[in-house]
């Protein structure tokens, strides 16, 4: 049952938030993963980046991106993209001011990466 026996886990912050994400607190912190998705101008979904939110302290979200396509190098913040090891898919988005909640750092992350794929189709 693999993936069907996952905590499906929702926000709610004045509305239900994404639900293919699933908490995951074997690490011994609150960290969420699941999809960011890709939107075209029409609000269609064109892709998705599978991700990371992981939560370590009440102040910050951390946020992990496993191999996010290369137009977001174009991005005005696609140079906050930290590549974790060399040779790796796994990249850290570093934040000038971190969010501070799942909500903010979704919504921040989905919205960069819409940004990013208008900018170049």
């Amino acid at each position: 049952m693999g993936a069907m026996s996952r905590k499906v886990t929702m926000f709610f912050e004045n509305r239900v938030g994404p639900f293919d994400w699933y908490e995951d607190d074997s690490g011994g912190f609150k960290a969420f993963k699941g999809r960011f998705l890709i939107y075209d101008r029409a609000g269609k979904i064109q892709d998705f980046v599978l991700g990371q939110i992981a939560l370590r302290n009440q102040r910050t979200a951390e946020v992990y991106l496993y191999d996010p396509p290369l137009y977001i190098g174009k991005h005005r913040h696609g140079r906050c993209m930290q590549l974790l090891t060399p040779g790796g898919k796994w990249f850290r988005l570093h934040f000038e001011k971190p969010a501070s909640t799942f909500g903010d750092a979704y919504t921040f992350v989905e919205h960069m990466l819409t940004e990013a794929f208008n900018l170049t189709h």
